[in-house]
């Protein structure tokens, strides 16, 4: 076996190490992969960790993968594919930190649909962690909503560009990547056809780091991970110092294609205004809850305008609207939501001022 060979499979093994000790340290602190932080977890909860460097983990031999023919290298593919879906991420950590017993749980409980688009993403914890509150995390009508603590207020944003809550924190991909996993069987999981497969360290490249046993079930239509199980017993050389045991992973995706809905808690702002502007609006604002932008059409038209459109996207007028030379004011409800358009008249030409709210 030629030097160059030998050199590239130590650059290789490098690489895969590095993601490797970035993925446990995560685990051990509640937090997610790097890639994707989790701020929910204080700075204070997890351990600065230092990467060793490319002159120690240099070595000369073959890295070590699994027997098998079957490799996953995207654990969130195929989810991109379905209508909807329940994944379920369950991390529990039994062992010692500093000598002291160590044991937590940590679950993520993630609903998906597409029509209409809606993603909620719940956590709870429980066990040896700094911050034990839960989290409630949505995204609703292109809107971002938060709740960190039983009692924190629900915050709402407008979703940013490459922001989206699936993309920042689907439960799928906290899972390890598998090189050379080995055929066990077709089954039916959570009512989906799927392969099943066996591995263990060797399938992440740690034949002498940790030792681990795990199965997963790929869906046979689709390519999606269905179910995912996985056991790592490993020590300081895993974990980072100090720290020794057992870690667990337990993954499952359910309700597939099927029906799931996103429930906001009651005291989370209104989302986007949703409604018809005047041709000649400028100086638009959209933010959750309200609207505002100034046009040059009259009062009179404006309410007029309004009057019309808005009962015609279910909403039901509450009382008769308030109209001066001055001032208009319209309430619409629709549920227990509210709506109220308020116009004015200015030296520069009409404002409108459009207000969602709860009727709780």
């Amino acid at each position: 076996m030629s030097h160059l060979f030998l050199r590239r499979w130590a650059i290789l093994l490098f690489v895969f190490l590095l993601l490797l000790v970035s993925f446990a340290c995560a685990f051990l602190t509640g937090s997610p992969a790097p890639e994707t932080p989790a701020p929910e977890t204080p700075a204070s909860e997890t351990p600065a960790t230092e990467a060793p460097s490319s002159e120690e983990l240099i070595v000369e031999g073959e890295v070590v993968y699994g027997p098998g023919s079957f490799n996953f290298p995207d654990t969130k593919k195929g989810l991109s594919d379905l209508v909807s879906y329940k994944a379920s991420l369950t991390l529990s950590f039994d062992g010692t930190r500093d000598g002291k017993s160590q044991k937590w749980v940590k679950t993520y409980v993630m609903l998906n649909a597409k029509e209409p688009a809606a993603i909620q993403l719940t956590i709870e914890k429980t066990g040896d962690l700094t911050d034990l509150n839960p989290v409630f995390m949505a995204e609703v009508d292109g809107v971002d909503y938060e709740r960190r603590g039983k009692n924190a207020s629900c915050t709402a944003n407008v979703i940013e560009l490459g922001e989206s809550l699936a993309d920042r924190q689907e439960p799928a991909s906290f899972l390890n990547f598998v090189i050379g996993t080995e055929q066990a069987g077709n089954e039916t999981v959570n009512d989906v056809a799927a392969n099943h497969y066996t591995f263990d360290e060797r399938a992440f490249g740690q034949a002498d780091i940790t030792k681990s046993t795990g199965e997963m079930w790929v869906a046979s239509d689709g390519g999606y991970i269905v179910k995912y199980l996985l056991t790592t017993n490993g020590n300081a050389d895993y974990f980072g110092e100090g720290i020794e045991g057992t870690l667990t992973v337990d993954y499952e995706l359910t309700d597939v294609n099927q029906s799931v809905t996103t429930t906001l808690p009651d005291d989370c702002p209104s989302g986007l205004v949703n409604v018809p502007m005047l041709p000649d609006a400028s100086n638009i604002l959209n933010i959750p809850g309200l609207m505002t932008y100034d046009t040059s059409t009259n009062l009179t038209d404006i309410a007029e305008f309004y009057q019309k459109q808005i009962p015609d996207l279910g909403w039901v007028p509450k009382e008769e609207p308030s109209i001066t030379e001055t001032t208009a004011m319209l309430d619409f409800t629709q549920g227990n939501k509210t709506m109220a358009i308020i116009i004015t008249t200015g030296e520069n030409g009409t404002n409108v001022h459009i207000l969602l709210g709860s009727s709780h």
